[in-house]
């Protein structure tokens, strides 16, 4: 804002698209002026849905969190539940491995999530040993994976009971479940 001087108007009827010309305006012709002053005016106007549709076709979550960084508004339309949705649904995470009795089998070359699967490996503890031995004595087995964390069961041949726990293999975190009966 400054003190005075001629307003640039895009739409003469609208004092919402007028500005007063400032120093840093002088040496630019009036039409300039004037655009300059159009773009300025019209940026807090676009429209959330047109900005959500520029940030889904960003690449990368990476690129979404940089973006969210700029201001409050692209903030808000970013962290948007129904946003993150679709944006989940543009950009699956990517495949790095599978878990099974061996251990965890990460994805191997040519797939392209092979470095991201190279560093889970070496950051996180696909031996379990970090959660405690069962009581039944048997070894945990992975039974399903859901966003890092791992269901592990235990059930010796002949117990009527199974015991289970999720954990976290990256963060060595664990919670043991009750056992439950199984028939």
């Amino acid at each position: 804002d400054c003190d005075g001087g001629q307003l640039v108007c895009h739409d003469p009827d609208d004092d919402e698209w007028c500005r007063p010309v400032c120093e840093e305006d002088a040496g630019q012709s009036p039409e300039r002026a004037s655009s300059s002053a159009t773009m300025s005016s019209s940026l807090p106007h676009l429209v959330d849905d047109v900005l959500e549709e520029i940030f889904l076709r960003l690449p990368a979550p990476a690129a979404l969190a940089r973006a969210s960084t700029a201001c409050p508004r692209f903030r808000r339309v970013i962290t948007d539940r129904s946003f993150l949705r679709r944006f989940r649904k543009r950009h699956p995470p990517p495949l790095l491995g599978f878990a099974a009795k061996g251990g965890f089998r990460p994805a191997q070359a040519p797939h392209p999530s092979v470095r991201f699967a190279r560093a889970l490996v070496d950051g996180a503890d696909f031996t379990y040993s970090f959660v405690p031995v069962p009581t039944n004595g048997s070894p945990w087995f992975p039974r399903d994976l859901r966003d890092g964390r791992v269901l592990l069961d235990s059930r010796p041949l002949g117990e009527t009971f199974k015991s289970f726990a999720v954990c976290d293999p990256l963060s060595r975190r664990y919670v043991l479940l009750p056992s439950i009966p199984m028939t």
